[in-house]
């Protein structure tokens, strides 16, 4: 071949080439886009599903303290209701005495404990804790038979029958 003909293909070869190039690029530069675009996405959806995550254990949280605010809050409106039917036992029973059966029965068992105080105390050799505590007792059980006697003295009200001793 002659020297013109090599520069001819030569060319020739480079008006293809340069042809092609934009084709060429244009492929690459979709593919560089796609691939981007997919690791762009699959970054945001580990985001998202990081940030999901987090925002569910936030409710659990809430949902926790929650439960925690209402059996408090449930705690408080039992603890009033039952001060309200101590109150209400009170009024019902009310007649010059601001005593119910339930403080008779509070002061029983109070000299119950210090009667068992006094055994435990005169086991352990102090004697004069368990003389003490025997005459504590005596005084209690002395109250609580007067406050027994008044119960039963008083005219029981159709609503507090159950109250008197």
């Amino acid at each position: 071949m002659q020297p013109h003909q090599y520069a001819l293909s030569a060319g020739i070869a480079l008006l293809f080439l340069l042809a092609a190039l934009p084709y060429l690029f244009g492929i690459a530069r979709r593919r560089a886009f796609d691939q981007g675009k997919e690791i762009g996405l699959a970054e945001r959806d580990a985001a998202h599903f990081t940030r999901v995550r987090d925002l569910c254990a936030d409710l659990d949280e809430i949902a926790i303290q929650r439960e925690a605010e209402q059996r408090k809050h449930l705690i408080t409106i039992a603890n009033l209701k039952r001060n309200i039917v101590e109150l209400e036992e009170r009024i019902m029973s009310y007649t010059g005495l601001a005593v119910t059966r339930t403080d008779y029965e509070n002061l029983i068992s109070t000299v119950e404990t210090l009667l068992l105080a006094e055994r435990t105390l005169h086991a352990l050799k102090s004697q004069p804790y368990a003389k003490r505590a025997a005459e504590q007792a005596q005084e209690l059980d002395n109250l609580a038979k007067r406050i027994h006697s008044q119960l039963r003295a008083t005219p029981a009200s159709t609503a507090a029958a159950g109250e008197a001793a």
